[in-house]
This record gives structure tokens, C-alpha cells and sequence, in this order.
């Protein structure tokens, strides 16, 4: 997924990869180059555009991505634990009374210790840990599971921002599709109100004609401010989700999306490649299931660490040590040694410890579980849509066609003089309805598909370029 190549990528030579607040600021500046520029106002903007301008700017990405930064540093602290520390000390004392200025290690009545108010002392000291039954180790192995399990958290975030994205964008285009819709009901009507107006001066008409006329045209002019509104929305939500200004969107043409044709085939390429996942492929590839297994590694370790506790930890130390005075008198010694520490008697603190790992452990394996479940689920649900979607875009289609032919009949039907209005009135709404509910049903589909490429775990910008064909 993203994350996943990004770190793969950082791995490789080349160039450092920025991370923290320089990343974020890259992000902004690469969003606001989408958004902004000459181009901007002149070329249609694209789902891929879209889609480049949220994952730019959008907070849960960069807050996923800062997360997994503080899982790095993490678990880099952990691995520092397996290493030495080494510390230097000095200070500086002045007593009331000369004091000894180094250690006695014996007692010479022909040679003095020295004596001083003023004593510096310094130490440069190692300590290292060289037994500890695994704790950290353990430590480290869950530091690890949580940085990969957090990695895996920001690529379904992407995945769900992608979607989100896919949502607003073919809203738009739909919202847009409804008012055109409405636009040309709003205009066949008009005209039918012309003419019902012009063969009611003739004296061929009644009056109850253009009353007629003139009701199914404030329907008609209803129906476009609703659709009015629903695209103003729909561009709204768009917009910030980009991270942009919504004004930007206001009267910006969109770039039409479907999906793409198979070479030499007449069916889309998603549906030629749309059994390659099961149910039981996606829990293996869903990142919101693999973070779900890193988190049962991370308790794994958890327990692990806890239990090594009741064991004796050996460290070994060595340091110098350096002595001297006001006056100089400088002397340096050296140390070294093991210290064995075993925790005997704790009043349950560590038992307790224990059965809280435990009981975690029980939580992030019933998780997993549950993870697992809804993966499965979400594609049962996303077969189903895409199964629902496709035929009422197809049925849809050949009615739009169909109605279509209706109107031109009673259209011509009217000019003739042979026609009923009120059969030319039931084919425009019934039109209208036919083609808003087309818009509705083609941008469902595509959405479906989206929503099965996430539930299978597969969404990703690639997916979109190779299966959304922009138009």
C-alpha cells in the first residue's frame, strides 16, 4: 500500500525521504499546487487530481503518518536498550570543613591523604544489561508489531480517504448530471408552456392547458433548486476534502470517469479481474486485518516481557573515576562489577501485571477476529452493491432511451395537433426521473467498485489509474 512503498522506497538509495514537520510541509505545498495556478481554472479536474490533492493535505493521513513516525522513534528506543549506556558525571562541592579528596585504600601515618574544602568529582560509567530472560527482546518485538501494525493503519486510512474521495467527486458528477436533467425539463416544459399559451390566444386551447403547463413547470423549477443545492453541496464536501477552498470548485468542470474497457473485450476490466479475490484472500491482504495481527503480536510480546520479570536481571558496569581538588591534587581509579537484581516479593504488583497482558492479548486476538469478520462482510456488501448497481445502470440506461423516444412522440404528437399534453407531461417526468436516476445508478457503480477494491484491500491510487478510466 502507500506507506508500505514509501518505507520501501526509503530503504533503497537515493534521496532521504522527509519525515516529521518538513514532510508536512511538503504535503501542504504539494496540495497547493494542485489546487492553484493558471491550469487550475482552464484543464478539468480529475479524480487522480483529486485523489493527489487529499492525500496532500488531508489531517487523518498526515496524523496517520505522524503516528507511525512515533512508532519508528519508539522502537528505535527499545533497540537502544540492547546496547550499553555509557554516562559521564562531574561535579563540583565546597564544605565547611577540609574533606578528603579521593578514596582511602589504606592508611599510611608517613603519607597523608590530602585534604580540601573544595572537591571535584567526575565519572565516566558503563552499565549493561547481560541478562534478562527476553525482556528485552520482548520489549523490542512489540515496538516493532506496533510501528508495522500503525504502517498498516495509515494504508487503510489512505484507503479510506481514497474512497471518500471517489465518493465526493462521482457526487459531484452526479449532482451535476441531475441538474442537467432538470435544466432540460425545466426547458421542454417552458416551451410546452409557450405553446399552450400561444393556442390559447388561437382559441384552440383551454385554459385548463396552460394551467396545466404552468403547474409541471414550478415542478420543474423545484426539481432544478433541489438539484442546484445537491451539487453545491456535493462540490462543498469535495473541496474539503482536497483541503481546498470551496469557492475553487464553484463552476469547475470535473473530468467524467468510468471504468476502463478491457483490451478487445467487451467487458471492464474490473469485471474480468473481479473474481482474483475472495473473502478469505482479502482478510490475508486487508491492512485493517494485518494491523490487526500486528497488534496480537505486539500483546504476545507484551506477556512475554511481563513474564521475564519475575526473573533475576544481571548488569555489569565498569566506569573511571576521577578525584581532585581546588589545589589540583587530581587522582583517577577505575571500577567495574555485576549486580544481580531479582524482584522477590512485589505484593502482587507483577502478578497483576501478567494477567493485564494476558487479558490484552485476549482483546487484540477477539479484535482480530472481529477484523477479520468485518473484512468479509464489507465484500459480501460490496458485491452486492456492485451486483445492484450495474443492473440499475443498465436498466436505467435502456429507459432513458426509451423515454426519450416517448417524448420525441408526444413532442411531435403536440406540434401535429394530434397529441394529449398530459401524455407529453407523464414522458418528460418520467424522462427526468429516468435520467437522474441513470446519473445515480452509473456513479453507483463505479463507487461500488471502489468499495470492493477497499474491502479487498486493493485500493490504492494504482488501482484507480488502471481500473477508472477518466474521460
Amino acid at each position: 500500500m502507500i506507506r508500505s512503498t514509501l518505507r520501501r522506497r526509503g530503504d533503497a538509495p537515493g534521496p532521504t525521504l522527509l519525515t516529521g514537520a518538513a514532510r508536512t510541509t511538503v504535503a501542504l505545498a504539494v496540495g497547493a499546487a494542485l489546487l492553484s495556478g493558471p491550469a487550475a481554472a482552464q484543464e478539468p479536474l480529475t479524480l487522480g487530481d483529486a485523489a493527489d490533492a487529499a492525500l496532500a493535505t488531508h489531517p487523518s493521513v498526515l496524523a496517520a503518518g505522524a503516528r507511525v513516525d512515533g512508532a519508528e522513534a519508539a522502537r528505535r528506543g527499545a533497540r537502544a536498550a540492547l546496547l550499553p549506556s555509557v554516562v559521564g558525571t562531574s561535579g563540583l562541592a565546597r564544605y565547611a570543613e577540609p574533606m578528603v579528596v579521593a578514596p582511602l585504600h589504606g592508611f599510611d601515618p608517613t603519607n597523608p591523604p590530602d585534604f580540601d574544602r573544595t572537591l571535584i568529582q567526575s565519572q565516566l560509567g558503563m552499565e549493561w544489561t547481560l541478562l534478562d530472560f527476553g525482556a528485552r527482546r520482548a520489549r523490542v518485538r512489540g515496538a516493532e508489531a506496533a510501528e508495522e501494525g500503525l504502517g498498516l493503519r495509515h494504508d487503510a486510512t489512505v484507503q479510506e480517504l481514497l474512497e471518500a474521495v471517489a465518493g465526493a467527486y462521482t457526487g459531484v458528477l452526479a449532482a451535476r448530471d441531475m441538474r442537467d436533467a432538470a435544466l432540460r425539463q425545466t426547458e421542454a416544459l417552458a416551451s410546452e408552456l409557450d405553446r399552450a399559451q400561444q393556442r390559447l390566444r388561437e382559441g384552440t386551447a383551454a385554459r385548463v392547458e396552460v394551467l396545466r403547463a404552468e403547474a409541471a413547470l414550478l415542478d420543474a423549477r423545484a426539481q432544478m433548486a433541489t438539484a442546484e443545492a445537491r451539487a453545491g453541496l456535493a462540490e462543498r464536501t469535495l473541496a474539503r476534502l482536497m483541503g481546498a477552498d470551496p469557492a475553487e470548485l464553484v463552476g469547475r468542470a470535473l473530468a467524467d470517469v468510468a471504468p476502463r474497457e478491457a483490451a478487445g473485450e467487451g467487458a471492464t476490466a474490473w469485471d474480468a479481474g473481479s473474481a482474483d479475490r475472495s473473502a478469505a484472500d482479502a482478510t490475508m491482504t486487508d491492512p485493517r486485518v494485518e494491523a490487526a495481527r500486528r497488534s496480537v503480536q505486539a500483546a504476545r510480546a507484551r506477556v512475554s516481557q511481563e513474564r521475564a520479570g519475575r526473573l533475576p536481571t544481571l548488569k555489569g558496569s565498569a566506569g573511571l573515576l576521577n578525584f581532585g581538588s581546588g589545589a589540583g591534587d587530581y587522582v583517577t581509579e577505575w571500577q567495574a562489577g555485576l549486580r544481580v537484581s531479582w524482584p522477590l516479593f512485589t505484593g502482587g504488583a507483577r502478578s497483576a501485571a501478567i494477567a493485564r497482558a494476558e487479558a490484552d492479548l485476549r482483546v487484540a486476538e477477539e479484535d482480530l477476529r472481529q477484523a477479520e469478520l468485518g473484512v468479509a462482510a464489507s465484500l459480501d456488501g460490496a458485491d452486492a452493491a456492485l451486483a445492484e448497481a450495474t443492473a440499475r445502470a443498465r436498466a436505467l440506461q435502456a429507459s432513458v432511451t426509451q423515454w426519450e423516444e416517448v417524448a420525441r412522440i408526444e413532442t411531435l404528437s403536440l406540434e401535429t395537433g394530434a397529441g394529449v399534453q398530459q401524455d407529453f407531461l407523464r414522458a418528460e417526468a418520467a424522462l427526468f426521473q429516468a435520467r437522474a436516476g441513470y446519473a445515480r445508478a452509473r456513479y453507483d457503480q463505479i463507487l461500488a467498485r471502489v468499495g470492493r477494491a477497499r474491502a479487498q484491500g486493493i485500493l490504492d491510487r494504482g488501482w484507480m489509474d488502471a481500473r477508472l478510466e477518466t474521460r
